[in-house]
């Protein structure tokens, strides 16, 4: 009877479930800001970090889902929350490739503040330093992902978010201002090789992978048959709609056991279809 009333209260108005949900992701955020964000490597500035996400998370209470936060560049991070539709308590595991910047237009920044934790790759050493710092609970890898093996030339742009391997990219990029800041010879890893390194979870929430038109590449170089992310997200700005499977990232996640669930703006939205039991990451 106590269940049914619960039930209902929560749930028979859409603006009474919108005000609890919105008071339980605060809740949720201010009791995991000081775990996430505090460290002894920096203590005082990382407690001053402690203080600004809880100041935000009350926030949440005075401006309600006016308040609705998006880390994204263009919001990708509302979608996989979503598609994926986590309890609020929940504390998942994510997989970000090309993961730039930790805090600023990042996928995975906004489940880091509610408890997540994960693992984020990039090519740009610059960066990944950051997370020690600004994301401490996270496990940053300095590495280039790819399916090839021999080395190759990375080249860093002013614009660090399209910083790439590919020449007729770069090319494409310097012809609309954008300046070289430094190449760099990396020998590429696989994505199973790092995931094995990380002790990544079989199964987890998601991936998320930008590399700047070397997604395919990327992707491929996962053993889907070891790991199984719920969700993938991946760029792929040549993408048609109307012809999907002429796409090769289609065609590759479809064998896989993947279905499309969307494509907005240069994103691709695969979900898994035998779902798999996720579980919870401590």
């Amino acid at each position: 009877m106590r269940f049914q009333l619960l039930h209902k209260l929560l749930y028979e108005k859409t603006i009474t479930r919108a005000f609890f949900t919105v008071w339980g992701i605060a809740i949720q955020e201010f009791r995991v800001s000081f775990s996430q964000f505090f460290t002894f490597k920096s203590p005082f500035l990382s407690l001053l970090r402690v203080f600004k996400y809880w100041f935000l998370s009350l926030n949440r209470l005075t401006f309600g889902r006016s308040a609705r936060i998006s880390y994204a560049f263009t919001g990708e991070d509302r979608l996989i929350e979503s598609l994926l539709k986590p309890k609020i308590t929940k504390t998942g595991f994510y997989v970000e490739v090309g993961c730039n910047h930790p805090t600023f237009i990042s996928n995975s920044f906004l489940f880091y503040r509610r408890g997540w934790k994960g693992i984020c790759i990039d090519a740009n050493e610059t960066l990944i330093r950051k997370y020690k710092y600004l994301r401490p609970k996270d496990r940053a890898v300095f590495s280039f992902v790819s399916n090839i093996t021999q080395p190759i030339e990375f080249i860093e742009l002013t614009n660090n978010v399209l910083s790439s391997i590919d020449t007729h990219y770069i090319e494409k990029c310097l012809q609309e201002g954008q300046k070289i800041v430094a190449k760099k010879n990396i020998v590429p890893r696989s994505l199973t090789d790092i995931l094995d390194e990380q002790q990544c979870p079989k199964v987890f929430d998601f991936l998320s992978v930008d590399v700047e038109e070397h997604d395919y590449e990327a992707l491929s170089s996962l053993d889907f048959d070891k790991y199984t992310p719920h969700l993938i997200i991946v760029e792929a700005e040549d993408f048609n709609t109307e012809k999907p499977e002429q796409h090769r990232i289609y065609n590759l996640l479809n064998n896989k056991g993947y279905q499309l669930s969307g494509y907005i703006l240069t994103n691709l939205y695969f979900t898994f279809l035998p779902l798999k039991t996720i579980p919870k990451n401590d």
